[in-house]
């Protein structure tokens, strides 16, 4: 007679992995953000779209630029731009001081859109406080920069 042996996962008892709940966070503020987006009259954009509006300078960045502040390929921003640019949000100019560079910058529509993504973190941002804390938010807002920030740097 042979003993069968039983298999447990030993992923059942223990809390939720940290990448797990930060993803399902991120998720949450995504979806929320696409929300207010479209709730404003944004509805072509997406939380895909952030690492642009949040790397461009008030005068406008270079393309390859705007790629390497969004740790992304030139490629994969230079698809951004054209998708953001075909709908109003940037503008491809000369860049003033090299004739041979060019500037994305925000459009009138792109900086409303800014405002719109803004006031959408600005809520988020607030409920967190009201549901955990000011001081929980500042701690978790430093330790998740630190833990990107040790990503960034080779040692994750």
């Amino acid at each position: 007679m042979t003993k069968t042996s039983r298999r447990t996962n030993p992923l059942r008892d223990r809390p939720l992995p940290l990448g797990s709940l930060f993803s399902a966070a991120a998720q949450r503020l995504a979806t929320r953000m696409d929300d207010g987006l479209a709730a404003a009259g944004f509805a072509e954009l997406r939380t895909a779209h952030a690492p642009v509006f949040m790397a461009i300078d008030p005068d406008g960045t270079r393309a390859s630029t705007l790629a390497q502040r969004a740790h992304t390929t030139k490629q994969a921003m230079g698809e951004q731009i054209r998708y953001l640019t075909d709908r109003g949000y940037l503008r491809v100019v000369p860049d003033p001081d090299d004739g041979r560079a060019r500037l994305v910058q925000l459009t009138a529509a792109g900086w409303r859109a800014l405002a719109a993504a803004t006031r959408v973190i600005d809520e988020f941002d607030t409920w967190l406080a009201d549901v955990v804390g000011a001081e929980q938010v500042a701690v978790t807002r430093a330790t998740v920069a630190q833990v990107l920030s040790d990503a960034d740097h080779g040692r994750a």
